[in-house]
């Protein structure tokens, strides 16, 4: 029961986020920031398989941007904790996915020029050699 509970608070938080990170098919990352209250993006859902599918079909209807950065998308559901600050070691790429999603909105609004390009999302997914 405790488990269901926790899902639902997870899915109803997904139309809040700014961004999913996906593994196309089976890893999905819900990310929201406020440069003006958190010091870090946070995890406000995260999900493999048929949880992840639910949380890109609920970013769909909610508009929620959806972007496919595999490795970061498993480092992220590997390393994360829900309602937890992404880890450190994830800043750089998580800044650089938050980037794109606020220059596309931008040019969805009309004011930005050209439609954004996102680069390679560099991310080392096991670091240390530490695969599990």
């Amino acid at each position: 029961m405790q488990f269901q509970m926790m899902q639902r608070r997870m899915m109803e938080a997904v139309p809040t986020a700014d961004v999913i990170v996906v593994n196309p098919t089976h890893y999905a990352v819900a990310l929201k920031y406020d440069g003006g209250s958190m010091r870090a993006p946070t995890v406000v859902a995260r999900g493999v398989d048929e949880v992840a599918h639910r949380i890109r079909e609920l970013a769909d209807r909610h508009r929620v941007a959806i972007v496919s950065a595999p490795p970061l998308a498993r480092a992220l559901y590997r390393e994360s904790q829900l309602g937890k600050e992404i880890p450190v070691r994830l800043y750089a790429a998580v800044a650089q996915i938050l980037s794109y999603v606020y220059q596309l909105r931008a040019w969805r609004a009309g004011t930005a020029p050209a439609f954004p390009q996102l680069g390679a999302v560099a991310v080392e997914e096991f670091p240390n050699g530490e695969r599990r």
